[in-house]
């Protein structure tokens, strides 16, 4: 009977998400987003879903072989190529950006509640209010702020 109740209660927090408010802007190519929405992240995934007037319009979903962008999934390693394949992003650039890491290979400038890292067109800049990644020759825009509770 314990052994139930433990699988039981493994099973039910494992798949629990942990959902924080959040704004998200995401800019490539002819996709422009710029919206409140929710960062949920499970010990298996972690997905941002953002609203326009109530409406579900994007949703960013990552696993560890997969990122999924309204549904449609591609492999984690393709589709980092594709978002730029002049530059090798680490393959796990998202998963990097949501978990507040730095990313492999560049200098780390340590700040007052942060960091950030800069190299070539690329700045990313951790702080505790905000997650920007920015590749202005790639014209690539992610920026993951949480939103203010205080007013």
């Amino acid at each position: 009977m314990k052994y139930l109740l433990l699988i039981s209660i493994f099973l039910f927090t494992a798949c629990t998400y942990k959902t924080t408010p959040v704004i998200v802007a995401f800019k490539k190519d002819n996709l422009a987003i710029n919206d409140q929405g929710f960062l949920k992240e499970n010990s298996f995934s972690k997905k941002i879903e953002v609203y326009n007037v109530g409406q579900l319009v994007f949703v960013m979903t990552i696993n560890s072989k997969n990122i999924c962008i309204n549904e449609k999934c591609y492999d984690k390693k393709l589709f980092i190529k594709k978002l730029n394949p002049n530059y090798n992003y680490p393959y796990n650039l998202f998963d990097l950006i949501i978990s507040k890491k730095p990313l492999p290979n560049i200098k780390v400038k340590k700040l007052k509640d942060g960091f950030i890292q800069k190299k070539g067109s690329i700045l990313y800049i951790v702080t505790k209010n905000k997650v920007l990644f920015k590749d202005r020759s790639n014209h690539f825009l992610f920026l993951l702020k949480p939103v203010n509770k205080e007013k």
